[in-house]
């Protein structure tokens, strides 16, 4: 832009015109004096950067003080060129210290103002933090993941095929750090991870701050895809290592993990949202399995997560409609000292319109991962109040026992929910007998032991299941006073020959019986088992010997009316 002497006077007075200026735009107007080496700029930029004035001499200087270190060269370099005449426009993405002296993203622009003999005099423009348009992001001082998009469609359009890898890193169980320490000290753990990760890579070109506590790290490697993911893993655990120093370092005053997820690339091949989301699925597996560690994305692992997402949606919709496909049926538990029917336990089936017949051990941890097992578990104890109720006219001592999940009773109102249901069949509490499974859960979880005592000071029998296989805390089945304990298949199995098996079963149901606690023998299913656990004194035998778990009609016709 050339200028004549009348209008370079008028730009002189240039700090009056920057204050009207600075009323028409969001930026912040500047004038840098090339010649003087004086610089001036609008006052608003007094509360966003960290200036102490508008208007300073030996600019250069003061303006490295306000620059980010990094990019003072490439700074440099570009108003040199305007004072060499090798351009006429100013247009960088650089760093600035804000108030609180964190760098800063900022887009600065200019064009240079010459006078009559085309020398150089001023450089006019504006200066802009470009945070808020998610291009960079301020509190790790690293591209946001628009650019990393960017980056990978530029790459993707090269016409040299490349390999690589993405490789996420997210923190592990970073809401609990926001949540006890504060989002500001959440902000600055991202910050300190985002400085160890490029400490590791060695620039930030690579780099990205994505959504909430994960970064992006893309990398261009050649190999097979056993090499390419090898050099991921490598890259996570050199992070690793530097984060875990670190924290070390600062005395673990705030103590967290990081996970990694990773996927191989090809440009040209993969596009750009099939390998974020693959490499998204590879971190949350991560997390999955215990977390502060990796994993790389493999399809035959998606492949087996969308066919449980699919189980579920089936799942939702039975129980959306009906309880279509779902039916509780009943295996019988026989009373030794009479060796007649005393009741039986209620075990869910469910015969998918799409799968057919599935296991229970295949769908029950769909529902509990889902909380599907809170509306199908309340539907359950109503099926199986409702039958006792029916066969307590044939067999007023009959007792069905029905299994509580630890999702139904941390998360919904069991309690309320059986007394509800008992009430409106009028029947006895003493016919209703709860199982859980043993597990640390029960005796770390206050929230369930509160529960099983309200179950107990209501009247209903307590038995825990599958006891041997798990926890098997012998304090808490004392305060817990459960009425019954249910010993697994695994320990009856051969019993009759297995001098190991016999006596542990003898043990417990003698520990029981000193107790006052009565037991039943799961999984018979030999006359030889039969006898045997006979003989130790087991109160109830349940097992394939007596019969396999049936439909209501099929169980009433076999053992109620004979």
């Amino acid at each position: 832009m050339n200028w004549n002497n009348e209008n370079v006077s008028r730009v002189l007075n240039y700090e009056n015109l920057i204050n009207i200026l600075d009323e028409c735009t969001s930026g912040c107007i500047y004038v840098y004096d090339l010649t003087n080496d004086y610089y001036t700029i609008s006052h608003k930029a007094l509360d966003i950067f960290a200036l102490d004035s508008v208007s300073f001499d030996n600019a250069a200087e003061k303006l490295n003080e306000v620059i980010y270190p990094d990019d003072i060269e490439m700074l440099a370099n570009d108003i040199n060129r305007i004072k060499q005449n090798k351009s006429g426009r100013h247009d960088l993405e650089y760093r600035w210290y804000n108030k609180e002296k964190k760098p800063v993203w900022i887009n600065c622009r200019g064009e240079a103002v010459y006078d009559k003999e085309n020398d150089v005099l001023y450089l006019v423009g504006a200066i802009e933090e470009i945070g808020s348009i998610r291009k960079y992001d301020n509190t790790t001082n690293l591209y946001s993941e628009s650019m990393l998009e960017k980056n990978y469609f530029m790459m993707d359009n090269n016409s040299e095929i490349k390999r690589g890898y993405m490789l996420l890193i997210g923190v592990d169980n970073f809401k609990a750090v926001n949540e006890k320490y504060g989002v500001k000290t959440g902000d600055e753990v991202l910050a300190d991870i985002a400085g160890c990760i490029i400490q590791c890579v060695g620039d930030t070109k690579s780099v990205y701050r994505l959504s909430g506590d994960e970064f992006a790290i893309l990398m261009t490697r050649q190999g097979t895809d056993e090499e390419i993911v090898d050099k991921a893993k490598l890259l996570y655990k050199y992070i690793r290592v530097r984060v875990d120093n670190m924290i070390k370092e600062r005395n673990y005053n705030i103590f967290y993990t990081i996970s990694g997820g990773a996927d191989i690339f090809e440009s040209g091949r993969d596009s750009f949202d099939s390998v974020i989301q693959n490499a998204r699925f590879a971190l949350h597996e991560a997390k999955l399995k215990g977390r502060n560690t990796f994993v790389a994305y493999s399809k035959e692992q998606y492949e087996t997560y969308i066919h449980k997402m699919d189980i579920q949606e089936h799942l939702r919709s039975s129980i959306i409609n009906g309880f279509n496909g779902f039916e509780v049926y009943y295996q019988p538990i026989f009373n030794t000292s009479c060796n007649a029917i005393k009741g039986a336990e209620a075990l869910i089936r469910w015969n998918s319109e799409k799968y057919g017949f599935m296991s229970p051990v295949d769908f029950i941890p769909l529902l509990e991962e889902s909380s599907l097992i809170i509306p199908l578990g309340k539907w359950i104890i109503t099926q199986a109040v409702q039958q006792c109720k029916k066969w307590c006219g044939i067999i007023p001592d009959f007792t069905v026992n029905i299994n509580l999940s630890f999702v139904q009773v941390i998360k919904s109102d069991i309690v309320g929910d059986a007394m509800e249901c008992i009430t409106q069949e009028d029947i006895s509490h003493k016919n209703i007998v709860f199982e859980v499974t043993e597990s640390g859960e029960l005796e770390n979880n206050p929230m369930v032991r509160n529960v099983l005592r309200s179950f107990e000071l209501l009247g209903f029998k307590l038995a825990i299941d599958d006891f041997g296989t798990g926890y098997s805390n012998l304090r808490y089945i004392r305060d817990m006073t459960f009425g019954i304990i249910k010993i697994d298949r695994m320990f009856v199995q051969n019993i009759d020959s297995n001098t190991e098996n016999y006596s542990l079963v003898e043990y417990v149901i003698d520990m029981a019986h000193k107790l006052g606690i009565k037991v039943c023998v799961e999984g018979v299913e030999t006359a030889e088992e039969l006898e045997c656990v006979k003989s130790l004194g087991a109160d109830c035998i349940q097992g394939y010997y007596y019969g396999k778990p049936m439909p209501a009609d099929e169980f009433e016709s076999k053992f109620i009316r004979n």
